[in-house]
């Protein structure tokens, strides 16, 4: 009996450890990751690449593969659309840049999944 207590509260620790890596891996706005992406891409973005960089490439991918559930990738389309809308020194104009950030998916392999445009309605990404 007391073999199978201590083999239940060796199950149940693994068991907790593993969730909170899961959880701690979630998609959060703001991030280290999402800034690195950011400073990659924005050559491409403000026009002085005609493609995307591998490294810009690999820091998206790894950006949208955070946003694991349906919830956060409504997140991470309100997260991109709260940060392409904003006005930067030095960078174009938003509306400037939505098409290149919309763009940047398609040049990448990757699946387009939201626009960077506010008009678009992120409750409608899968």
């Amino acid at each position: 009996m007391a073999r199978i207590v201590y083999l239940t509260m060796v199950f149940a620790t693994i068991l907790g450890a593993f969730m909170m890596v899961e959880q701690g891996e979630a998609f959060t706005c703001g991030t280290t990751l999402q800034e690195r992406t950011k400073a990659l891409c924005d050559p491409f973005h403000r026009g002085e690449q005609q493609e995307p960089s591998a490294e810009c490439c690999n820091s998206l991918k790894a950006f949208r593969d955070t946003a694991k559930t349906r919830e956060e990738r409504i997140e991470l389309c309100r997260c991109v659309q709260d940060r392409s809308n904003r006005n930067r020194a030095g960078v174009p104009a938003p509306d400037a840049r939505i098409p290149k950030i919309d763009a940047l998916p398609g040049k990448c392999g990757l699946p387009f999944i939201y626009s960077a445009d506010r008009k678009f309605d992120c409750n409608t990404v899968n």
